[in-house]
């Protein structure tokens, strides 16, 4: 749950990483938020009914669960009944309008450990045990009264510091659920599975094992005729403990046996700095912090069990560190956890957590948690798929997905506006600027060849002037890049509006991506852009070493 991974992780620092730190404290400086937010569900499943529930822990009734009444606004606090296993009092599901049909409007208050479940064609069942304890569906318990029930869920807190909210994967998936949050000044949006994400993932795994006879089909869960939900493999496992059995110990062995005579470094990102263990016997130990044993399968997918169960903060936040680089499998090549990490090398060995690779690459954005501890990542650098903010002013969740999936490929030259300036929703080529510092022309190998603008480093910036946003505006940047810088080479591509010198409105980190014709497109939010700017992309790194070559960029 939220709580378990992000919140109370932050407050134990064992998963906080300074970034995150950074944005939390942000987040919650200033005034308080509103009692309540205005909240729109949409539905764009193309099917029956579809209902939702809104849930968490209302701190105005001394932390007790809380539901939202089918009206949209009203509380129910439901009583601790004198059986267990007993069905709610009040009908809770909120119908949500046709597909297409707009938004459903709700009044979210304040509510901790939060969830929004939707429910395709049927309505949700939930529990209540003796002494407030509340049994929410399960899609691991044959005998669970939801379990043949298209249903999915995302996490959300609500209170007086902030919004903070991620559409999850760490179960399961089961319906494409995507963010947008309006926050004063800005958007922030998680764009989520497209409509055919299911169908997409149960493919990708179909084809995994089948190149590798592994057990990753065996996520798949059927029903009715089709593709019913994917379990993640943590939650399979736990149904099914011959699942996966010995599939991570290779890479383990060959892990411990590395660090056996090499130094592994890992950051914390946070008060404690760096700290260096090594393997002697079968510890890998940190002196003076403490030891991780050879950890299984279930629990490298389940970041929870031992030996990543630890009570002290130190240890707990070296777990979701050396958890999340098992999953990625980057051990091998970075020995400097993750300020060392260059995405481009996760889920490369044959042996890798695939369910979360595959999930990563079906969103358009690339955002999404597929593991628990997801949010592990160098400065700079966001996987999970989270919106947050101090000062929220609507939210809106769509249910879904939206059709096509990513949609095409970016056009090969730059998109015209009427009035002859460059348009921000089209492709860019970087060779089109106005100005520069730093920089050169050359030919460019990736698709659709042309040239790229390379030798780029530290305080080399390229200049677009006249770039037009209109009155909508734009929130997300993507662009085209290239790296082979050396290990330890890392930078900021960043985006400013009137001068190289101007305040960011959005970027990202970037290393390595294999080699200098490497290509990979890597998307960022920014603070919304209207009207016509002359846009500066700027290129930030604390070393003089060349880091990146830019093909194209664009808005959107």
């Amino acid at each position: 749950m939220l709580t378990r991974r992000k919140l109370l992780a932050a407050s134990a620092g064992a998963a906080l990483s300074v970034p995150l730190l950074t944005r939390l404290l942000d987040s919650t400086a200033g005034a308080a938020t509103a009692p309540t937010l205005p909240l729109d569900l949409v539905n764009t499943t193309g099917s029956g009914t579809v209902y939702a529930y809104v849930l968490g822990r209302d701190p105005a009734a001394g932390g007790n669960w809380a539901f939202v009444q089918s009206d949209g606004r009203t509380l129910y606090h439901p009583p601790s009944p004198a059986a267990d296993q007993t069905p709610l009092g009040v009908d809770c599901a909120i119908a949500l309008n046709a597909s297409g049909a707009g938004a459903r409007g709700v009044t979210l208050p304040h509510l901790d450990s939060g969830r929004i479940y939707f429910s395709v064609g049927a309505k949700l069942t939930f529990l209540m045990n003796r002494g407030g304890g509340l049994a929410l569906p399960s899609v691991s318990n044959p005998s669970d009264p939801n379990i043949a029930v298209r249903h999915d869920f995302c996490e959300f807190t609500y209170n007086n510091d902030q919004l903070y909210a991620n559409i999850t994967f760490v179960d399961m998936v089961g319906l494409p659920i995507s963010f947008r949050l309006d926050t004063t000044g800005a958007t922030q949006t998680v764009r989520g599975l497209p409509s055919d994400g299911l169908s997409r993932v149960a493919a990708a795994l179909r084809a995994q094992s089948a190149a590798d006879g592994s057990d990753w089909s065996k996520l798949i869960v059927p029903g009715g005729g089709s593709d019913l939900r994917v379990l993640s493999p943590n939650l399979a496992i736990r149904g099914n403990s011959a699942l996966f059995k010995g599939y991570f110990d290779d890479y383990v062995n060959q892990v411990w046996d590395k660090y056996r005579s090499t130094d592994l470094r890992i950051d914390t990102q946070f008060t404690w700095g760096t700290v260096t263990g090594r393997v002697s016997g079968d510890q890998l130990t940190f002196p003076g912090v403490g030891s991780f044993g050879k950890p299984s399968t279930l629990a490298i997918f389940s970041c929870s069990d031992a030996p990543f169960t630890t009570g002290n903060d130190e240890m707990g936040n070296l777990s979701a560190r050396l958890a999340a680089a098992l999953n990625r499998t980057t051990l091998l090549d970075n020995a400097f956890q993750p300020t060392g990490e260059n995405p481009a090398a996760f889920y490369t060995r044959a042996r890798t957590n695939h369910y979360a690779r595959i999930l990563h690459s079906t969103t358009p954005d690339g955002l999404g948690y597929a593991f628990p501890y997801d949010d592990v990542h160098p400065a700079a650098v966001d996987f999970e798929g989270k919106v947050q903010s101090g000062a929220p002013t609507r939210f809106t969740i769509t249910v879904g997905g939206s059709a096509g999936g990513p949609g095409p490929s970016p056009s090969p030259t730059p998109t015209a506006t009427a009035t002859g300036g460059t348009g921000a929703f089209g492709t860019i080529q970087a060779e089109t600027f106005s100005a520069q510092a730093g920089a050169a022309v050359e030919t460019c190998s990736d698709t659709g060849g042309g040239q790229d603008v390379g030798w780029l480093a530290n305080g080399d910036w390229l200049k677009y002037s006249g770039v037009q946003f209109g009155s909508t505006g734009a929130t997300r940047f993507s662009a085209r890049v290239a790296s082979g810088a050396a290990a330890g080479i890392s930078g900021l591509v960043q985006v400013r509006l009137g001068s190289p010198t101007a305040t960011p409105v959005g970027g990202f980190a970037l290393a390595s991506t294999g080699g200098w014709q490497t290509w990979r497109t890597v998307p960022a939010d920014i603070s919304r852009v209207t009207g016509t700017q002359d846009v500066y992309l700027t290129f930030d790194s604390g070393q003089p070493a060349d880091f990146v070559n830019l093909n194209w960029f664009s808005f959107g």
